[in-house]
């Protein structure tokens, strides 16, 4: 295997373990929060929070990335691109957009 590959799966590694820790991270400062910032169900959130530090582990050394990006929504990326007073409804707009995402991709 070329070192760019390895360095990459290296990466991505590292990516998935500090989202999973992230992840239970969030569920347990405020469950309802952070599963509306995750972008989980409840099924989801229930065992991301119940993995142990072993599983946590071994699910981060999966090849390929687990968290998914919501950024691949146009309408979403243009309201994060533009200042609108001062940035004030750029974040609840977002917010609202995500939130709408959140829900098309559970129904």
């Amino acid at each position: 295997m070329p070192i760019a590959d390895n360095s990459s799966l290296t990466d991505i590694k590292e990516v998935n373990l500090s989202y999973l820790m992230l992840a239970q991270r969030l569920l347990r400062e405020n469950y309802a929060a952070g599963m509306f910032r995750l972008g989980f169900d409840t099924d989801v959130a229930d065992i991301v929070l119940r993995l142990s530090p072993a599983q946590l582990v071994k699910l981060a050394g999966a090849s390929s990335l687990i968290c998914g990006f919501r950024l691949n929504d146009y309408e979403l990326l243009s309201s994060l691109t533009q200042d609108v007073l001062g940035g004030v409804l750029q974040q609840a707009h977002s917010t609202i957009l995500l939130a709408r995402l959140g829900a098309a991709q559970t129904a």
